[in-house]
């Protein structure tokens, strides 16, 4: 499980209602399938208690964690970011299948290329990378992109 998702998966889980760490692993693990080892899933919540993304509430046997402003910012961010790939993806997969005849065979082809770059994007805005840069590099690939045709 790549840090970075489960870093906004953790982030999200949080948003929600205070949880402790077990809750967490117990529910990053309904959602994906996979469960998170504690020792990915703690120090994880220590960052975000670090970077000001989380409180803990400590309890006698638990620590509850909720989200603070600047954790909701930045899921704001990530999910503001997410919905404007999904949307730009929609419409190449549209394009593509009004171009081609076998839609599949594209998908197929493209996903192998597609799939590392948004996981990559996932993992640098899970990690604090403002969007933004992101933006910037990927418009310099684009640009080198070009050049090949």
């Amino acid at each position: 499980m790549l840090p970075g998702l489960l870093k906004m998966w953790m982030l999200k889980i949080i948003s929600e209602k205070e949880v402790s760490g077990y809750e967490i692993i117990k529910k990053v693990n309904e959602l994906t399938g996979k469960k998170p080892s504690t020792g990915s899933v703690y120090p994880l919540l220590k960052t975000m208690q670090n970077e000001g993304w989380i409180a803990g509430k400590k309890l006698p046997r638990k620590i509850l964690y909720q989200i603070a402003d600047k954790g909701k910012s930045v899921l704001k961010a990530h999910n503001s970011l997410k919905d404007k790939y999904a949307e730009r993806i929609s419409r190449s997969f549209s394009l593509a299948h009004n171009t081609f005849e076998d839609l599949h065979l594209v998908l197929i082809h493209n996903e192998n290329l597609m799939n590392p770059l948004m996981t990559e994007v996932s993992k640098l805005l899970a990690n604090g990378i403002q969007p933004h840069k992101i933006k910037e590099i990927l418009n310099k690939t684009i640009g080198e992109l070009q050049k090949l045709e």
